[in-house]
């Protein structure tokens, strides 16, 4: 329990934010949502259904960049208020439709607005937080709670998707409304922010007259910010790395254990689940003092040692390989996950937060595109095998980028010791 210390001191918004993040997450599961109701309520092939999830995938990318500006334009909680209430409405109506190609578009749109609510997440815990413990505490609450319901909404949903859909339905539009009740009335926007501020005082009329006015041009912003940048396109080796989980690794489960391959894929993602809910908080712990760049440098490593390791599997095909790589990849994915906000959240004004987290999450988007059909072209010229030798070298190479970007702020932040930035300290 001495553990759980690590997330004491929080304040109470963040509590709820958490709180309701873990709540809509049960619900969040549209992508596989969108293939279960096509191919087992209405008879779609494989391939017509994977048109609709790859139109799903595209739109989240603009889903993300628009939530971002808007949350700087008009408020992260209001945002992520009525992003979440379109996606409640969208999917109760879904039963009114049910058994119609109909879903299938709402869905779709239904993920945009999901989308849009995700850089306001991430913004409104930076705005809540005052100290930069705080933060490194509220993301990895808020990744824990976010994991715990992803692995709860679908095991329930799946001994009624098949039958039952309209109460899948309507139970995913029922907990998106829940969320959003608590955050409506639980968290309070400029709170930590007023005790924190000498002139609190005005905290609300300076919120009030950034709001009305349109904000300043994100491209400036990065040439003023060019190792936020440099952070920025790098992070998509992060998502590129992290996708060979749902992609690489079922190929290779079939590659080498034949037709118990979807068995084995299903204990591995358990295996996964596990390993985040009981490691997420002893980690946060062990690496607190750890810069946000080390700390996603480290998952790094992880990520190549776990992923790598897995290429032993062409000389010795046994599964204790693969949970011990599972593991392993786990804690690269904890390690990067809960940091990789952290950078961007100390060197980026407030009233940018949401547009500078929506393009980091674009470029997730890429990543998670794009992995699979490059990934393909690797396996399709050499052995299985043989691509985990290559996400190895991904993967060190993010690392190196991470060290590098590191050593380049240390060195600018001893040139400036005379004149020392806030903004420019490593988390």
């Amino acid at each position: 329990m001495s553990l759980f210390k690590t997330y004491a001191g929080l304040s109470r918004d963040i509590y709820y934010l958490c709180l309701a993040r873990t709540i809509n997450s049960t619900g969040d599961f549209v992508f596989s949502l969108i293939t279960l109701v096509l191919t087992l309520q209405m008879g779609m092939n494989v391939v017509s259904a994977g048109i609709f999830v790859s139109m799903a995938a595209l739109i989240s990318g603009p889903g993300v960049l628009l939530g971002g500006y808007l949350s700087d334009l008009m408020g992260k909680k209001t945002i992520i208020v009525i992003g979440q209430l379109l996606s409640a409405i969208l999917i109760i109506s879904c039963s009114f439709w049910s058994g119609t190609i109909t879903v299938g578009y709402l869905l779709i749109a239904v993920m945009f607005f999901i989308s849009i609510t995700r850089p306001a997440y991430n913004a409104l815990i930076i705005q809540l937080c005052t100290e930069e413990k705080e933060r490194k505490s509220a993301f990895s609450l808020m990744y824990l709670g976010a994991n715990l319901g992803i692995a709860i909404g679908p095991l329930i949903a799946g001994f009624f998707i098949k039958d039952h859909v309209n109460i899948v339905f309507i139970s995913i539009g029922t907990v998106f409304l829940i969320s959003t009740f608590i955050i409506i009335n639980q968290v309070k926007i400029g709170t930590r922010k007023e005790l924190a501020s000498t002139n609190s005082e005005h905290a609300g009329q300076q919120e009030q007259q950034r709001l009305s006015q349109p904000p300043s041009p994100l491209f400036r912003l990065l040439l003023k910010n060019p190792l936020v940048a440099f952070f920025i396109v790098v992070s998509f080796l992060n998502y590129f790395i992290y996708m060979q989980y749902s992609f690489s690794l079922p190929l290779q489960m079939n590659h080498s254990f034949g037709e118990n391959g979807a068995a084995y894929y299903g204990s591995v993602m358990t295996i996964n689940a596990i390993s985040v809910i009981i490691l997420t908080t002893v980690i946060l712990s062990a690496t607190r003092k750890l810069t946000a760049l080390n700390s996603i440098a480290t998952g790094a490593l992880f990520y190549g040692i776990g992923f790598g390791s897995l290429n032993l599997l062409g000389t010795f095909p046994h599964f204790s390989i693969v949970a011990l790589s599972t593991v392993l990849w786990t804690i690269g994915e904890i390690l990067v996950q809960t940091n990789i906000n952290l950078y961007i959240a100390s060197r980026v004004p407030d009233t940018h937060q949401g547009r500078f987290n929506g393009l980091l999450l674009f470029v997730g988007c890429l990543g998670y595109t794009l992995s699979p059909y490059l990934t393909g072209i690797f396996i399709k010229s050499m052995d299985m095998e043989s691509v985990w030798i290559i996400i190895l070298a991904v993967s060190l190479l993010y690392a190196l980028s991470m060290i590098i970007l590191w050593y380049i702020e240390k060195s600018s932040t001893r040139r400036n010791e005379m004149k020392p930035l806030d903004h420019s300290k490593s988390i």
